[in-house]
């Protein structure tokens, strides 16, 4: 607070001032921590101060080791100093509504002021960096506590995620920390780290390990997949600046590091009580430099002398173990005494593992599960019993690769968001087909074709095609308002959406595509082959006649934006509020419709009943207006916009307000 001050001056005075005042009056997001705490020995906290200490000391965990680190050499001179359109990106550079720290300034209101403080701001960071100095203001958090959710204890310490809230301009400043870093060090290309680098990710983590195991010529390929307990939490500070020091950082960026993490605090403010707490280890969470600081901590584990037969993977701190070998045997035992180096690298870091939480698997080598191996040589280590699955990266990976485990996985997961949104949603109130639209698109589909480039071939089963629409029939349902008793082979159609199998495929070439493994035109073939093979699967199945009469091509309807209806949808599938469906389920006693002239269905509905002669004869007019035949050809209502609301209007008026219900 005190840089800001010096740089904005007096907020009374400052043309800005009243914008800063409000932010601090908003403040951040408030704690949800309620109720009594339960200690690791059995006992309850029975003041919020016990409380307050028991969580700051579960998220803030303190040093064991306080050695000192000896920096050689004089700071010399600082060449460059950041321009003022480099300091304004870096403010660019964070999302303007995120949460405020302490100072309840958010990116928005320096965006607004920065024509008045933008020169005055890029001086102040130039002196920091100069000087290798982070102002003392800028290294305290507010720490916000959120429940978990799901299954966890809600009186154990487990049940709750801190997030940190630091001051943004704290935060902006950490980029030019960052840059300077990764310059000096060459950091990001230390070893196989996928984790916070440039071109990186979770996927091209999965595709480096199957890359190593299929080119491999070895029988067996085992790997271990490691589980570090609170990493980011529990790291040491002076084994990191150590390392940072030996990779190559200068003198000036090791120092402007240990100003950045000596004297930091964390402040927890409980039912209006403010409690705080000197941070002495971790990366701070919330903050931009936290991960490349893990990934310094990980440089000295993705450095170790080079093994043709074991790989070590890394994104973040999710590590997996490959090793090879022509006899299984020989493979565990290469494991354990790696796992050993590993264990080393870890109580340097003072970090610990796993053991419950760890994984192994067989990759290759048909090794059935339930072996175990030992974390490590020694003959107390615990044993980890191997899996015939491990979930890695959020992709449930299987030695045959053909992810049905991760398939069945992705349709436990699923349940639980459409079949809360079917209870908020009728025919005719809640959430509506548009809003539900949304949520398909923009929530569920995301989740279920996360890493699809990895897996999927194997929705391609029959099996999986089968799962993969029961998956998606609860959202279909919700997008349609259609009556249950519709086929999933229809509701795509009319919800115009992709069966999900075909939607994974075609999200997959999407990602080839941006990837550069596959061309323009190779994407567009193939997605026109997508389209093909929907046509046919639809065409093929003995269900929804009618649908194919009113939608005859998928492709078609899948490109016309138009908006659905609970009774428009009746008049698409013809399962509805129809006598002659009705009496198929025995709900009513007889099929006939209430005009006398024979069965209710959709065809007489729209085309005989006489109780809706005006309302055909309107539709009937549009229809010739736009030069098309009574009764009309098969897709004729979805010729143009003007046929199709004249056919929504049609449902709307003869499907509502019926005297005969």
């Amino acid at each position: 607070m005190a840089a800001w001050r010096a740089l904005a001056g007096d907020l009374n005075t400052n043309p800005w001032g009243k914008a800063f005042r409000w932010a601090k009056r908003k403040g951040a997001p408030s704690n949800t921590v309620q109720g009594n705490l339960r200690r690791s020995d059995g006992s309850y906290t029975e003041t919020i101060e016990d409380t307050a200490e028991l969580l700051l000391n579960a998220f803030a965990p303190d040093e064991m080791d306080d050695e000192s680190v000896e920096f050689l050499g004089p700071l010399g001179e600082r060449v460059e100093t950041p321009s003022l359109s480099e300091v304004r990106a870096s403010i660019w550079r964070i999302k303007p509504n995120k949460a405020p720290g302490l100072d309840g300034i958010n990116a928005r209101i320096i965006r607004k002021a920065w024509p008045v403080i933008g020169s005055s701001l890029t001086g102040l960071y130039s002196k920091a960096l100069k000087e290798s100095y982070f102002p003392t203001g800028w290294r305290r958090a507010n720490v916000i506590v959120i429940p978990k959710g799901g299954d966890k204890d809600p009186a154990t310490t487990g049940a709750y995620r801190p997030i940190s809230l630091l001051p943004v301009l704290g935060k902006a400043l950490e980029t030019f920390i960052i840059r300077d870093m990764e310059t000096e060090t060459n950091l990001n290309n230390i070893g196989e780290q996928h984790g916070f680098v440039q071109g990186k990710s979770t996927i091209t983590a999965i595709k480096t390990m199957y890359r190593w195991t299929h080119e491999s010529k070895s029988r067996h390929v085992m790997g271990t997949f490691l589980d570090i307990t609170g990493a980011f939490d529990n790291v040491s500070w002076t084994p990191l600046l150590k390392q940072l020091k030996k990779i190559g950082a200068s003198p000036r960026t090791l120092r402007i590091t240990e100003s950045y993490l000596h004297n930091r605090w964390a402040q927890l403010t409980l039912e209006g009580k403010k409690h705080e707490k000197k941070l002495t280890r971790g990366c701070p969470q919330g903050s931009q430099l936290g991960p490349t600081l893990w990934k310094v901590a990980m440089s000295e584990l993705l450095s170790l002398p080079a093994e043709d037969n074991i790989k070590v993977i890394a994104y973040a701190d999710d590590i997996a173990l490959l090793v090879v070998a022509a006899r299984h045997e020989t493979v565990v035992s290469r494991t354990k005494k790696y796992l050993d180096k590993i264990k080393k690298w870890a109580v340097t870091y003072n970090l610990s593992f796993s053991p419950l939480k760890t994984q192994v698997m067989s990759i290759k080598g048909g090794v059935k599960p339930g072996y175990t191996v030992g974390f490590g040589t020694d003959e107390m280590a615990p044993r980890i019993v191997a899996g015939g699955t491990v979930r890695y990266l959020g992709v449930v990976l299987d030695p045959r690769e053909d992810y049905w485990c991760h398939i069945e996985t992705l349709a436990e997961k699923s349940k639980s968001l459409y079949s809360r949104l079917r209870t908020l949603t009728s025919a005719n109130w809640g959430v509506n087909q548009m809003t539900s639209r949304t949520i398909y698109k923009g929530v569920f589909l995301p989740r279920i074709t996360y890493a699809a480039e990895i897996w999927s071939g194997g929705a391609k089963m029959i099996k999986s095609i089968k799962k993969l629409g029961s998956m998606q029939r609860p959202p279909l349902l919700a997008m349609t308002a259609a009556y249950r008793t519709a086929s999933t082979n229809c509701l795509s159609v009319v919800a115009g959406v992709l069966p999900l199998d075909l939607e994974i495929e075609k999200s997959a070439l999407q990602r080839r595509l941006a990837e550069g493994e596959i061309t323009q035109e190779q994407l567009t073939e193939r997605v026109d082959n997508i389209f093909t093979a929907w046509q046919e699967r639809y065409e093929a199945t003995d269900k929804g006649e009618w649908t194919k009469r009113m939608i005859p091509c998928v492709r078609e309807w899948y490109f016309l934006p138009m908006p659905l209806d609970h009774n428009t949808t009746q008049l698409l599938t013809g399962h509805g509020d129809f006598r002659s469906k009705l009496f198929g389920f025995k709900l009513v006693s007889s099929p006939n419709c209430g005009c006398g002239n024979g069965s209710e269905t959709v065809q007489h509905v729209i085309y005989r009943c006489p109780r809706m002669e005006t309302q055909r004869q309107e539709l009937k007019k549009v229809m010739a207006e736009e030069q098309e035949g009574w009764p009309p050809r098969n897709g004729a209502f979805l010729k143009t916009r003007r046929t199709y609301e004249a056919l929504r209007k049609f449902a709307k008026k003869s499907l509502t307000n019926r005297t005969d219900r």
